[in-house]
């Protein structure tokens, strides 16, 4: 139960300090991507199961503010969390290249599949600007951020995993 329930604030304080006190720092329309760290975090953690629940979390709270309609960024998340469980088998705790890499690759994956579904299929071929505009500055702002928070996460993740297993017991 308790990792329920730090489960569910992580996403509302990610959500929360994504739309409003992370623009603030930046300064510019491009803000770190905190739902993609918790995503990919919580999947190669926990597994493809948790990585899809905690997509589907942040996919969804991500539709319902931000999305044209609901489903696209639940998916692409949902999937986002799948892929990165895929890599449990490889984790490491103490290894920080590994999950840094997999969330600069989730993140950069997710805008351009959202570059190719909401922008090149309505004629935007402008790919070049997009990438080095919104992609790669979002990318490099998510990886700063997933270098301070990552750690963070981990600590979470020990310290419930000891919970659980002093219930269990």
């Amino acid at each position: 139960m308790k990792k329920y329930a730090a489960s569910f604030l992580l996403v509302l304080v990610g959500f929360l300090l994504q739309v409003s006190v992370l623009p603030a720092f930046t300064g510019t329309g491009i803000r770190p991507n905190i739902m993609i760290i918790l995503v990919a975090s919580f999947g190669f953690m926990n597994g493809e199961k948790s990585g899809m629940a905690m997509g589907f979390a942040c996919g969804l709270l991500t539709d319902i503010f931000f999305g044209s309609a609901i489903g696209l960024y639940t998916l692409l998340y949902v999937l986002a969390g799948y892929l990165n469980g895929l890599f449990q088998r490889v984790f490491y705790p103490e290894e920080l290249k590994l999950p840094l890499m997999l969330i600069l690759g989730s993140d950069v994956g997710l805008n351009f599949v959202c570059y190719c579904l909401l922008f090149l299929l309505r004629s935007r071929l402008n790919i070049v600007f997009y990438l080095f505009h919104v992609i790669l500055p979002e990318a490099v702002f998510t990886f700063v951020i997933a270098v301070a928070v990552y750690p963070l996460l981990l600590f979470l993740h020990k310290k419930l995993e000891q919970a659980e297993k002093r219930s269990n017991e």
